[in-house]
């Protein structure tokens, strides 16, 4: 009931892109409208709720501090946010009506690799600038100049997570991957596999779900016939992704566990079971209250936790640093013209949430348009999420 309130609050009414004039501070200041889209319900609202909430603290924080200066004028924030249900239809059904209905130029948050591609469509014919954490391997690339991926996709931690897994847990040899069957989890499993593969790792599956599945019983049971050292449940969301732990454990796996795309183990923990979720490894979260994070993503934690009595995981401080970046990033164009934020966005290193934040990405993906940060692996130990070591992306080693 705490989330449902929490996403009612923040879906408002539609609005002009820049409408009508507000007293701020004695000013006249008028309106900027940024959307927000994401599965708000469903299995994955999770990833939904922590985009707008993200958002949301950020736009408060401008908008109590007077505003967002842009040249000479000022802007309050307002947000408007749409639900998605992680379906591609409903996405494009979204995003037609932020661009064409609200007016709105720029989208900061979205989630699950299809529904990007779904809004792609709509926002890149239309100059619309677009940031997400979607993982599809196609959302981002030359052809898309104004998308961006906020957070760290499987393509930049795969490798350096099973770097990792082979160098402190040489028993492993055998894993098997598990992800629903849509762009999301076919980009990820594929990322997945061919780091398994190139650091001399077996693959003992490379398995696909439906979005929604409760019962996992026949293909785990499938899957563990194949005798893996450990389950990878890659980009399954925290819901899902905890029933598969549960009931793995409750066919008798007692190997090691891994979460790729794990963006909030203390849900995964909620569903899973303490049991179940003992042990989990995840390179995309954070434990914001960790010592490994830095001072500003603790404190980041410590408000979010304050105002929505939940700790906060991986997408929210994405989400956050993406609305940072891109309003600091109108401020040095001084100008709304998303052609010309853009250029501003491309040019420099933002400090952010984050620390220093380098947006680069171009030798994946053809385009410098991947945010870039230090990330750590974290475990599950007696229900609570310990960060255990750091790790780089590749392109941050050179």
């Amino acid at each position: 009931m705490r989330i449902r309130a929490s996403i009612a609050a923040v879906v408002i009414a539609p609005l002009a892109a820049v409408v009508g004039t507000v007293v701020m501070g004695g000013a006249q200041d008028k309106t900027l409208s940024i959307g927000v889209l994401g599965p708000l319900s469903g299995g994955a609202a999770s990833y939904g709720v922590e985009l707008v909430r993200g958002a949301e603290m950020k736009a408060d924080e401008i908008n109590k501090a007077g505003g967002l200066k842009v040249g000479a004028d000022t802007y309050r924030i307002k947000l408007v946010s749409y639900d998605h249900k992680a379906l591609a239809a409903d996405a494009a059904t979204a995003a037609n009506k932020l661009v064409f209905q609200d007016k709105v130029k720029y989208i900061i948050g979205n989630a699950v690799g299809a529904t990007c591609n779904a809004v792609q469509t709509v926002t890149e014919p239309e100059k619309v600038l677009f940031s997400f954490v979607c993982w599809g391997t196609n959302n981002l690339g030359p052809d898309k100049p104004h998308s961006f991926r906020v957070m760290l996709s499987q393509w930049e931690v795969a490798e350096p997570f099973y770097r990792w897994v082979k160098e402190k847990h040489p028993q492993i040899k055998r894993v098997a991957a598990i992800s629903p069957n849509d762009t999301s989890g076919k980009d990820t499993n594929t990322a997945v596999v061919k780091a398994l593969k190139a650091l001399g790792f077996e693959v003992a599956a490379d398995e696909y779900y439906e979005r929604g599945t409760k019962d996992f019983y026949p293909i785990l049971t499938k899957i563990l016939a194949a005798k893996p050292d450990m389950l990878d449940v890659a980009a399954a969301p925290a819901g899902e992704g905890g029933l598969i732990l549960k009931q793995a454990r409750e066919l008798g796996f007692k190997g090691a566990k891994g979460w790729t795309a794990g963006t909030n183990p203390f849900t995964i923990i909620g569903v899973a079971g303490k049991d179940a979720a003992e042990g989990v490894w995840s390179p995309a979260n954070i434990n914001v209250r960790s010592d490994f994070v830095s001072a500003t993503v603790r404190r980041f934690g410590a408000e979010y936790e304050k105002r929505y009595n939940e700790v906060p995981g991986v997408i929210a401080v994405a989400n956050y640093a993406a609305f940072d970046v891109i309003t600091k990033a109108m401020q040095e164009a001084r100008s709304l013209d998303t052609d010309k934020v853009l250029a501003a966005l491309t040019q420099k290193p933002f400090e952010t949430v984050w620390g220093r934040l380098v947006i680069g990405g171009k030798e994946t993906y053809g385009i410098d348009r991947q945010f870039l940060y230090p990330v750590v692996i974290s475990e599950v130990r007696d229900g609570k999420v310990v960060d255990i070591a750091q790790v780089l992306p590749t392109a941050l080693k050179k």
